[in-house]
């Protein structure tokens, strides 16, 4: 990642490291959620063999398989499965299904900007408004703001120039998602705050602080200990405050814990993360 020697801005046009490293915390953001529950078995499809048509024209259920679709990492059709359930019920813009409607565009927005791609700039407008809808319809639940920070680092990624307030709001939300249920999504809350500040430049720089983001990962663990993720960004915050022996032991918990079947589904991509920390790591001792 961000060499020591590097050189970042927080105004004017932003250096191609500095995006190097908000993408990457962008990427760990959308990569290291909990998936929801697994698919029911009489959900068929998933990925190029769904077909929003072939499901029942019930709100309800389509809530249900765009949970299910994004389980299986397939945003498009959670996108697809929720515009069917608002044409279907028009009246949940101001109904009491309303809440649960918005923040679940707001997470499947959240996951298609999460590829560097040009549907990033059409993704996080529409995502932010959802998510500000829902934080307006239930300020004192999670899932509105716990969203609206991972679309505020999209949205900083968006930027040519000034990232600082975007990385404020970021926190800021990442905060109130954390006051409002800091178990939701495995510590979610916690382990996105917890990556910012590890993976961002120090102060006056940018907003990078490593005590903090050992401290915010360390509450993350004592959350969800058996969630790997929170065990190798745990590693990675350890590193960053050049606590590497700590680091090492993190990393050799978070090895044991993806051996357990039930992260067969996410080990190859969280493998890759892992070996950026233990490279990280091997680097700093180096």
């Amino acid at each position: 990642m961000v060499q020591a020697n590097t050189r970042f801005t927080t105004c004017g046009d932003v250096l191609p490291a500095a995006r190097r490293w908000l993408l990457g915390a962008a990427l760990v953001i959308g990569a290291t959620g909990l998936a929801a529950c697994p698919p029911a078995a009489d959900v068929k499809g998933g990925g190029a063999g769904f077909s929003v048509d072939a499901l029942a024209a019930d709100p309800a259920a389509l809530l249900r398989a765009a949970d299910e679709q994004d389980a299986l990492a397939a945003p498009r059709n959670s996108l697809a499965a929720l515009e069917r359930a608002q044409k279907t019920q028009p009246d949940w813009a101001s109904g009491p299904g309303a809440y649960d409607l918005q923040w679940r565009l707001a997470r499947a927005y959240a996951s298609l900007a999460e590829p560097d791609g040009d549907q990033r700039s059409t993704a996080v407008p529409a995502g932010v408004q959802a998510a500000k809808r829902a934080i307006e319809l239930g300020a004192d639940r999670v899932e509105g703001h716990y969203y609206m920070a991972q679309l505020q680092g999209f949205s900083a990624l968006l930027q040519k120039g000034e990232t600082r307030p975007f990385l404020q709001a970021f926190v800021s939300e990442a905060e109130a998602a954390i006051k409002a249920d800091e178990k939701f999504d495995a510590g979610g809350p916690l382990r996105i705050v917890g990556v910012l500040y590890a993976r961002a430049p120090k102060e006056p720089v940018s907003v990078g602080d490593p005590e903090k983001a050992v401290q915010y990962m360390k509450r993350a663990v004592a959350v969800a200990p058996d969630y790997p993720a929170n065990q190798f960004f745990l590693a990675e915050a350890y590193v960053a405050d050049e606590r590497y022996s700590e680091a090492e032991s993190a990393l050799a918990t978070a090895r044991k814990l993806l051996s357990d079947p039930k992260w067969d589904a996410r080990r190859t991509s969280w493998r890759e993360l892992l070996s950026r920390v233990e490279r990280k790591l091997k680097a700093k001792q180096n």
